[in-house]
């Protein structure tokens, strides 16, 4: 089914307003700030993720949609890096988690240096597969990934397999960096299943 056909006008518009703004966030703000040496591992990345994410869907957008960016988000056992969730804002729910009415989208983040096994990346792919197969809402859900080692431009493969690519049809999107030996320096990039 196609998404626009399942969400009303105003999810689809903030599915792809979301959507349009992770990948700014990835290629241009995370980027800049690699470059400029401002990100010091998985935290920093995570921080600057949410800072450039609020920055450019703004205040207003936030407010308007009753949309809400909570780091730490608990999916059944597991807690996601980031989510962007919609809110009820006139609930009389106790607890702020029971407003929730929709995960617009779910963003599991890593950075890791040369000498980090790449389980450590595996282990977030499998997590975010999890919540694809419990899925509760409709939500897109993001990998972003930076590893500090260098490849051959032949060498470099994605995380998502081509089975896994499969199952998550329409819903997954991988954002990743990593050293261009050939050229020296960072490549970034995005690939959406």
């Amino acid at each position: 089914m196609d998404r626009k056909e399942h969400y009303n006008v105003d999810n689809y518009i903030c599915f792809a307003v979301c959507s349009f703004s992770y990948k700014e966030v990835w290629l241009e703000d995370i980027k800049k700030d690699y470059d400029n040496l401002s990100l010091l591992k998985e935290s920093s990345l995570q921080n600057a993720f949410y800072f450039h994410l609020r920055r450019r869907l703004g205040e207003d957008f936030l407010a308007e949609n009753n949309l809400k960016i909570y780091p730490e988000f608990k999916i059944g056992g597991n807690r996601a890096d980031l989510a962007v969730v919609a809110i009820d804002p006139n609930s009389t729910e106790e607890y702020l988690k029971e407003c929730v009415t929709e995960v617009i989208s779910v963003i599991e983040m890593k950075y890791k240096g040369q000498y980090a096994g790449e389980s450590n990346f595996d282990n977030d792919v499998l997590k975010v597969l999890s919540y694809i197969d419990e899925k509760t809402y409709d939500t897109m859900y993001y990998l972003a990934f930076i590893r500090e080692v260098y490849f051959h431009p032949d060498e470099v493969t994605n995380w998502i397999s081509d089975e896994q690519a499969l199952e998550t049809r329409g819903s997954l999107t991988e954002m990743y960096s990593y050293g261009d030996r050939e050229n020296n320096h960072m490549i970034w990039g995005i690939k959406e299943y």
